[in-house]
C-alpha cells in the first residue's frame, strides 16, 4: 500500500457488473437551421484544425443527425463525456459506466462499470488502451477500493487490464504520456506504469498542484522528451524526470502561474504574474520563456495596457510556428484590457496587438487565418474574430451569443463553435457552423442544455447534449479527423 499521507500534507518540495441500462440508439433525423456547411471545435486556449481526406463534396447533408444514443441518467450533476474516436469507436464516460459505441452506427460494442461508483471525466485512449477514472470520494461512507480509481481497459473488448486505487481523490483529470499515467492529488503527483498499473513514484509539491487555471483543468501538466513539467500554487515550476520521479530543476515563475504550460521544441512557455521590480503593491502579468532543459529564463514579455488601467491577467499562451499568441482578460469590463498579443517566439518582441471587447480566451489557426474566441465560459458577448496572422487585421467577426462554451475547430472551409444564447430568459445551446472565409452562418444544431466539446472522425461530429444524449452529425466532409495544428 502507498502511504497517502506523503501526498496529502504540506512538505518536502517547498514551493464489473451493471444493472439494466436504459440505452437507446435512434435513427437519423435533423436538428438544423440554415444551409450546407461542415464542422466544429475542440481544445482549450488552443483550438483545433481538422484535416480532410475527401473529394470536398459537402452539398446537402452537413448538419444532419446520423444517429443518437440516449442514456438513463439519474445523476443530474454529470453528463456523458466523449473521448477522441479511435479505430472507428467513440468512447463515452457516463456516470454509471464507460461505453464503446460504433462511430458509424451508434451501436454499443461494450460497456464497463463498477457497482456503486461513478465515472468522471472523458476517457483517454492511447495505443489501444482506454484509461477511465472514478471518483466518489465525497459520497462514500466507507472505502472498499472502488470509489476512487484509474482503470485501464482494452479498447477492443472492454476487458480490464489493471486497476489502480491506492489514493483518495484527484484534483484534476489524469494525464497520460511517455507510457505513464500521471495522477494529480492535492499535494502530490503519482506516476503509474501505463502497461501494468504498477506504482512508479510520487512527486510532492508543498504548495499543492496548480489547478485553478481558468479553463484548462484537464491539462495540469506537460511532458516532453522524458521530462514532466508541473506548476504549484505558489508560482513554482518543476521539471521532473519521468523515469525516476527525481527533480531536474525548479524555477520561481512568480506569485502564480495563470496559464497551462506549453512546450515547443526546447522552450517551455507560460503566463504568470508577480510584483513589479521594487514595488510591493503593483503587479504585472507576463509571458515567460524558459529553457526546457535548465529552467533558465530566455526572455519575458510583460503585458502593458494603456496608462491608468488595471493589469490584465493572461488567459493562455500558445505557439504557431515562430509566433507566440497570448490572450488577456477584460479586467472586469475595462475597455482597454482584453487583447490578443502576437510575440516573436525566439526573441519575445511584440509583433502586434489586437484589442477585443471581452476576455480573449482561445485561438486556433487554419489555412493562413487566426480564429479568436472571446467570453469562453464566463461574461457576455461571445465573439469569434477572424484575423490576418501577420498583422492582426480583423477580417470578420461573428456574435455567437452571450458566451462561448468551447474553443474553435475548423474543418476544411467551415468553422464550428458552441455557444449559449439567452432568449426571453431561456437559454439555447447551439453548435454554429460558419463559413471560414466570411463568418456567415451555414447551419446550427440546437439543444436545450449542455452541448459538449465535439469530437470528429469519419465525416461525423459527435457531441453530447442535455446531460443524457450523444449525437452523431454529418460534417459534410468525408474522412475529417481531429488534428491539431501548431
Amino acid at each position: 500500500m502507498i502511504d497517502n499521507t506523503f501526498c496529502e500534507s504540506m512538505g518536502e518540495h517547498d514551493s464489473g457488473s451493471l444493472g439494466e441500462q436504459s440505452f437507446e440508439s435512434t435513427p437519423r433525423r435533423r436538428f438544423l437551421a440554415g444551409a450546407a456547411g461542415t464542422c466544429l471545435l475542440s481544445g482549450i486556449g488552443t483550438g483545433i484544425a481538422i484535416g480532410d481526406e475527401s473529394d470536398g463534396n459537402t452539398e446537402s447533408s452537413a448538419g444532419e443527425e446520423l444517429w443518437r444514443v440516449d442514456f438513463d441518467n439519474s445523476d443530474s450533476l454529470s453528463k456523458p463525456s466523449l473521448s477522441s474516436v479511435a479505430d472507428g469507436t467513440l468512447f463515452v464516460s457516463n456516470h454509471d459506466a464507460v461505453y464503446a459505441l460504433s462511430a458509424s452506427t451508434g451501436d454499443e460494442e461494450w460497456q464497463f462499470g463498477v457497482d456503486d461508483t461513478r465515472f468522471r471525466n472523458p476517457p483517454i485512449v492511447v495505443d489501444g488502451t482506454v484509461f477511465a477514472t472514478t471518483d466518489d470520494s465525497f459520497d462514500r461512507e466507507e472505502d472498499d477500493g472502488n470509489g476512487t480509481a484509474v482503470y485501464a481497459l482494452d479498447a477492443d473488448t472492454g476487458e480490464q487490464k489493471w486497476q489502480f486505487d491506492d489514493y483518495d481523490e484527484t484534483v484534476a483529470p489524469i494525464h497520460v504520456a511517455e507510457n505513464t499515467v500521471f495522477i494529480p492529488k492535492q499535494f502530490c503527483v503519482t506516476a503509474v506504469d501505463a502497461d501494468t498499473g504498477e506504482h512508479q513514484w510520487d512527486f510532492k509539491l508543498g504548495y499543492g498542484i496548480e489547478t485553478h487555471l481558468k479553463f484548462k483543468t484537464d491539462s495540469f501538466a506537460k511532458t516532453d522528451s522524458g521530462t514532466f513539467y508541473v506548476a504549484d500554487g505558489d508560482g513554482n515550476v518543476f521539471a521532473v524526470d519521468v523515469a525516476s520521479g527525481e527533480e531536474e530543476w525548479r524555477v520561481d515563475a512568480g506569485i502564480r502561474v495563470t496559464t497551462e504550460l506549453s512546450v515547443v521544441d526546447d522552450t517551455l512557455f507560460l503566463g504568470a504574474f508577480g510584483r513589479e521590480t521594487g514595488q510591493t503593491d503593483n503587479f504585472q502579468y507576463y509571458v515567460s520563456a524558459l529553457d526546457a532543459t535548465t529552467g533558465d529564463e530566455r526572455w519575458r514579455f510583460t503585458v502593458n495596457p494603456e496608462p491608468g488601467t488595471e493589469r490584465p491577467q493572461l488567459e493562455f499562451v500558445t505557439v504557431f510556428d515562430d509566433t507566440l499568441y497570448a490572450g488577456t482578460d477584460d479586467c472586469y469590463d475595462h475597455p482597454t484590457c482584453a487583447s490578443l498579443y502576437a510575440v516573436d517566439a525566439a526573441s519575445g518582441e511584440k509583433k502586434w496587438q489586437f484589442a477585443a471587447d471581452n476576455s480573449v480566451d482561445t485561438v486556433t489557426r487554419a489555412d493562413g487565418t487566426l480564429y479568436v474566441g472571446t467570453a469562453l465560459g464566463v461574461g457576455d458577448d461571445g465573439v469569434v474574430h477572424a484575423l490576418e496572422p501577420e498583422t492582426g487585421t480583423e477580417l470578420w467577426s461573428f456574435l455567437a451569443g452571450n458566451l462561448l462554451l468551447s474553443p474553435i475547430t475548423v474543418v476544411e472551409d467551415t468553422l464550428y463553435v458552441v455557444s449559449r444564447t439567452d432568449t426571453d430568459f431561456e437559454d439555447a445551446y447551439r453548435l454554429n457552423a460558419l463559413d471560414a472565409a466570411t463568418g456567415d452562418e451555414q447551419w446550427n444544431f440546437i439543444a436545450d442544455n449542455d452541448v459538449s466539446e465535439p469530437r470528429f472522425a469519419g465525416g461525423s461530429v459527435f457531441v453530447s447534449t442535455d446531460r443524457t444524449s450523444v449525437h452523431a452529425l454529418d460534417t459534410g466532409v468525408e474522412g475529417s479527423n481531429e488534428e491539431t495544428e501548431n
